[in-house]
């Protein structure tokens, strides 16, 4: 899979339903210091995203005591709120269903 700008790997791992993130390998070896255009690999295996995996495409359904930082991470919160169109990003509930 190839890193997009604002990408982190638990954004990545959310994004691909691929956990642990300690299965994931980055080029610098260390999964908090990735790139943009970067190729990282799941279990020494490439990672293709169709188009199907789109933004929007997806649905996440909340869990109690999540956030939507802590599901999207800290640079793709915002697009998620905007996409689903929250009035109140800090307000969502357990079984919402969350487009991404």
């Amino acid at each position: 899979m190839t890193v997009r700008s604002g990408d982190t790997m638990s954004g990545i791992a959310t994004r691909t339903g691929l956990w642990p993130l300690s299965a994931w390998r980055v080029p610098s070896g260390n999964l908090n210091l990735i790139y943009p255009g970067n190729i990282v690999t799941y279990r020494g295996k490439a990672i293709a995203v169709s188009g199907s995996t789109a933004m929007g495409s997806r649905v996440h359904v909340v869990k109690s005591g999540e956030t939507l930082s802590g599901i999207f991470g800290a640079n793709g919160w915002q697009h998620v709120a905007q996409l689903d169109n929250l009035a109140n990003p800090n307000l969502i509930y357990p079984g919402q269903r969350l487009r991404y």
